[in-house]
């Protein structure tokens, strides 16, 4: 094959619209005639065309066809990055390393994009930080940028979740979305992590197992490669900050513990507001309910909740709106703390959502907005949040009678399972669901469900009883549906 071929298909892969040949000479640093010779020779040693071209548009890749082509091969891996997930990188790259400037040249050299696209780059990388106070500062080949450490955070944090990688639900297969995660790093965040669920006595479920993930690698990352202790807002808490820690001992103890190892293993004491931020994550999470509250429910989160199911106009029985109450109740009140301090979740299921339950969405998304100006909240309530808020009241409709007995189980209890309680629902309304339940909740205390006949589960688990298992998606296809309807039929 053509010696320039690999370097081809990095500049189409990575461009947004077609190349001239001499679009892809300039890229390269060939001759137009180069560009011609070696897409002819690629083609014909394919013996398809991969490089298609149109007269007076230019070059474009097969796609579909060179991934079959290369699919036992290692060249896919040349082209992996499209041209926002390009600048997703280069802007993770400057913010890291804030303030430091850093070369355009080196940042773009795997890319290999011509000048012209890397200047079309940094203006649209420049609308992307101007959202978050940041400035693009440009000098020459070096690019840096400007601005508060809590907007920069924020900004990175924003890029993980475009990049798709806040979509996973085990930390182990979030770390694996990262090249810059090392052995032993990856190794002392899932420590960190496990650390925290056990001085609170309890298994953090998806998605906040991965926002605290991602905050500590954000953390690790900013202080090893930038110079955020050079930042002044990075100083001991205010008054306000000191009243939550004083009103948090336990979650102050448990963020304080992480931060002292963290920078023990940093070699570098960081400062005593990192145990404030880490605090705010820990005091943002669903818990059960009588962790979160210990029985009490602030007077705006009570409120806010009956202002939901008024709006809603929930109709079930007593015992029900009780449910309902407090799905609502454990969610809200970490989720106003979360409103507060800018801390984003990811709702893997949205898309979902909205096509199964689009009317009742529309619905409580309309609902939010009024309570975001009966309040007036600065920061408004996210899709990712209204799709969690939805669901509590999907499961709540959907909740008809039920006979025989089953688990709903997933990797973390929540989430996923959220949405797989609802579709079983839906299609047996005869099937007694006993529980919602996550994989190591049940393997901790199996004796709980001896009476369960069936378990239907995205993940894979060990009956400790009779009961069956069903491995399903989340979204419960037909086939799923299916295999749930047979093992009813022959238990």
């Amino acid at each position: 094959m053509n010696k320039y071929f690999d370097l081809i298909v990095r500049a189409l892969n990575n461009s947004e619209t077609q190349l001239t040949a001499a679009e892809l000479a300039k890229a390269i640093g060939v001759s137009k005639k180069t560009i011609y010779r070696a897409v002819e020779e690629s083609n014909n040693h394919f013996g398809t065309t991969v490089i298609e071209s149109q007269r007076g548009l230019g070059y474009k890749l097969n796609y579909e066809l060179y991934s079959k082509m290369t699919s036992h091969s290692n060249q896919n891996q040349l082209m992996s990055y499209s041209p926002v997930e390009r600048r997703n990188q280069i802007i993770s790259n400057i913010l890291f390393s804030v303030p430091l400037a850093k070369s355009l040249r080196r940042m773009y050299q795997p890319y290999y994009v011509s000048s012209d696209l890397i200047h079309q780059d940094l203006v649209e990388i420049s609308k992307v930080l101007q959202q978050f106070g940041i400035k693009l500062v440009t000098r020459d080949d070096m690019v840096s940028a400007t601005g508060n450490e809590e907007s920069i955070r924020q900004a990175i944090n924003e890029i993980l979740i475009d990049s798709g990688a806040m979509s996973q639900e085990n930390v182990s297969e979030f770390a694996d979305q990262f090249e810059d995660i090392n052995v032993y790093d990856r190794h002392f965040l899932i420590t960190q992590l496990s650390w925290i669920q056990r001085s609170l006595g309890t298994t953090i479920p998806y998605p906040y197992n991965i926002n605290i993930f991602s905050h500590l690698y954000i953390l690790i990352r900013r202080f090893r490669t930038g110079r955020v202790q050079e930042n002044s807002d990075l100083d001991c808490p205010n008054d306000e900050q000191q009243a939550t820690i004083n009103n948090n001992v336990n979650f102050f103890k448990i963020a304080s513990d992480v931060i002292k190892n963290i920078s023990d293993y940093l070699h570098y004491q960081l400062p005593d507001i990192e145990k404030y931020y880490l605090l705010q994550y820990l005091i943002s999470m669903r818990y059960v309910h009588d962790l979160t509250f210990e029985g009490k429910v602030p007077d705006q989160v009570a409120e806010i909740v009956e202002y939901y199911i008024k709006a809603i106009q929930p109709n079930p029985e007593e015992e029900q709106v009780k449910v309902l109450r407090n799905d609502l109740i454990s969610h809200i009140k970490p989720m106003l703390n979360r409103l507060d301090h800018h801390i984003v979740v990811f709702n893997k299921l949205l898309k979902d959502i909205k096509v199964e339950y689009g009317d009742l969405f529309d619905k409580v998304r309309r609902t939010s907005r009024e309570i975001e100006a009966k309040f007036h909240w600065g920061t408004p309530v996210s899709d990712d949040e209204i799709g969690f808020i939805t669901l509590y009241f999907a499961n709540y409709f959907e909740n008809l009678p039920r006979n025989t007995k089953a688990l709903i189980m997933c990797a973390s209890g929540i989430g996923t399972s959220k949405l797989l309680y609802v579709k079983v629902h839906k299609a047996f309304p005869d099937l007694q669901i006993r529980d919602v339940i996550s994989k190591a909740d049940y393997e901790n205390d199996d004796r709980k469900y001896t009476d369960i006949d069936l378990i239907i589960t995205t993940v894979d688990v060990a009956p400790k009883n009779h009961a069956r298992v069903v491995l399903s998606s989340a979204i419960f296809s037909k086939a799923d549906r299916k295999r749930v309807e047979e093992m009813i039929n022959h238990s």
